[in-house]
């Protein structure tokens, strides 16, 4: 954390034995921070927060699968914070907390002087959120580089993430930066453009392939670490 000249910082801490990717967002000018999908082992991010003196204000959750949200309770018994999920992730977790803040896509939420945008991308739950600063899209298990969520979970839709995948494609920029909810591929960030070219996700045009393809043929065909499949 040594750039103080940017509004903003993310820094990225894989855990777990899933590969997971948490990342914590700073608002530089305030210190004031959120957590993305607080999960196993923390100690890092707490040794993190106390260097540099920072205030942890928000929890950020991409969706409610166990793998993204195991280490919840262990933070709210230290820290007093607001619980941020999608309207739609919130029924379809049904846990009971009296600190939600509940978005419902398209919603801004402030941290310090620093502004995120959180957008409702179903598919792998039904409220799957990913949450764009500026062009930085923290993805969670929608997007993988190279790859996207499985469908075949509870809470899953092939469907739902074929017209998620669409919008994301058609409604962000080349440079967009995805940062995904694991690390599952030869490299951890892609942008948007390369997702475009070389994610087999995004090269299907009709639905009925999509599925198929997400469903039954990509997990017998390919297995990670991801690499890049151009479109033929």
């Amino acid at each position: 954390m040594s750039n103080h000249k940017k509004e903003y910082l993310i820094e990225t801490f894989e855990s777990g034995p899933m590969d997971n990717m948490i990342y914590l967002i700073v608002d530089v000018e305030t210190k004031n921070c959120a957590i993305v999908d607080p999960a196993w082992d923390l100690n890092e991010i707490y040794k993190y927060i106390e260097k540099y003196n920072l205030k942890l204000t928000k929890i950020l959750l991409t969706h409610s699968h166990n793998d993204h949200v195991n280490a919840l309770d262990e933070i709210l018994k230290n820290y007093d914070l607001p619980i941020h999920i999608n309207t739609h992730e919130k029924k379809f977790w049904g846990k009971k907390y009296n600190n939600y803040e509940i978005n419902y896509g398209g919603d801004t939420i402030s941290l310090g002087k620093s502004e995120l945008k959180s957008i409702h991308s179903p598919g792998h739950t039904p409220g799957s959120t990913c949450y764009l600063i500026d062009n930085k899209l923290i993805a969670g298990d929608t997007l993988f580089v190279f790859g996207c969520g499985r469908c075949d979970l509870h809470g899953g839709n092939p469907e739902d993430m074929f017209k998620t995948l669409n919008h994301m494609k058609f409604d962000l920029g080349e440079d967009t930066l995805i940062l995904p909810g694991h690390n599952y591929s030869i490299r951890k960030t892609s942008t948007m453009k390369d997702e475009i070219l070389y994610n087999p996700f995004f090269h299907f045009k009709k639905l009925e392939d999509f599925v198929k393809y997400r469903m039954i043929t990509h997990d017998k065909t390919r297995s990670s670490p991801y690499g890049p499949m151009p479109k033929s």
